[in-house]
């Protein structure tokens, strides 16, 4: 049967498919496929070649989301781990149909990416831009025996594990901007959401959302609409990015993290401390109703920022940290 999503999945390749043949295909007319065509570059944000005589092409070949591809590069104690798993084409938001699912019951190890997000969601709300076929969109949910109280430094061990993946990529000199944003050189690469459902005391539910930068068009209207410093791990690397051995890397390395929370919890903040990028920086942190300015200290056990401001030294559970321009200059 002839979709968008079908006729992807033969496109992906970059090369040439003639209207003739694809529709013998799919058995329907050329006009058909010319429609679904149109779709796809409407829908998908997606540029294509038509050239009489040749067919149609993607400007770029993708290297669409496998499941089985993904699976088979996983680790054991990790595929086993992997209740299910599920890849949309196009998804709202992974975060917000997994909240769904968790709400119904799902158990923990459910796992979801998409090749696009049309309602991607970064943190305080904000938009999370995800082109299709380009980067890594990713939400997963897993359950704790215990509650919201044992785990605030939650978000700094995903970040950790992040980390981590792109190190197994081989990039160097990624780090972490309190509390879970990955930067490279002072340009991000990926953010990290988490939503968390239940008790104070337990059981809980989270949904850890990860959105990081692979193969970013920089040319996209996504990438247009960006409002601070980006980059994404294929300038960082300078060669191609295969997506699925990536994605694989990140689901390893979260599992990895998360079993064994708590038992190396002091071990994890310690591996926090040494990627953190705003230690010692002149920094302005942004609360709902005021902002303070001062030099980032680190953080404490509990993997809260303390600021030294106006003689003081800031415990700062939540807000927005951006380092002052032109006072860190040596």
């Amino acid at each position: 049967m002839l979709s968008a999503q079908s006729l992807l999945q033969i496109l992906a390749d970059g090369k040439y498919h003639s209207g003739t043949d694809l529709g013998v295909r799919f058995g329907v007319s050329r006009a058909a496929i010319g429609k679904t065509i149109h779709k796809i570059e409407q829908n998908y944000g997606l540029s294509l070649f038509a050239v009489r005589g040749k067919g149609y092409r993607l400007q770029q070949a993708l290297e669409l989301l496998d499941e089985n591809v993904i699976r088979q590069k996983l680790m054991e104690q990790t595929s086993e781990q992997l209740n299910q798993f599920e890849i949309f084409f196009d998804i709202d938001s992974t975060n917000r149909y997994l909240n769904n699912k968790s709400i119904e019951g799902a158990s923990s190890g459910y796992l979801v990416l998409a090749e696009q997000q049309t309602k991607g969601i970064g943190r305080r709300g904000r938009e999370w831009m995800s082109p299709f076929g380009s980067n890594l969109y990713l939400s997963l949910l897993w359950r704790f025996p215990y509650g919201a109280a044992q785990l605030g430094c939650l978000s700094l061990f995903i970040a950790v594990a992040i980390v981590r993946a792109l190190q197994k990529a081989g990039v160097k000199d990624a780090g972490v901007k309190w509390p879970n944003d990955i930067y490279w050189k002072n340009k991000k690469l990926a953010g990290i959401l988490l939503e968390m459902r239940g008790e104070l005391s337990g059981p809980s539910a989270v949904v850890i959302g990860i959105g990081l930068n692979i193969n970013m068009p920089a040319s996209s209207i996504e990438a247009n609409n960006i409002d601070q410093p980006w980059i994404d791990l294929q300038t960082i690397l300078g060669q191609k990015v295969e997506r699925n051995e990536f994605t694989a890397f990140v689901i390893d390395a979260l599992f990895d993290v998360l079993n064994n929370i708590p038992d190396e919890q002091n071990k994890l903040l310690k591996v926090w401390q040494q990627m953190d990028i705003l230690k010692e920086q002149n920094v302005d942190v942004i609360f709902a109703d005021k902002k303070i300015s001062g030099k980032a200290l680190g953080i404490n056990r509990d993997g809260a920022l303390i600021v030294h401001h106006d003689g003081k030294d800031i415990v700062c559970h939540s807000g927005d940290v951006s380092i002052r321009p032109g006072l860190n200059d040596d």
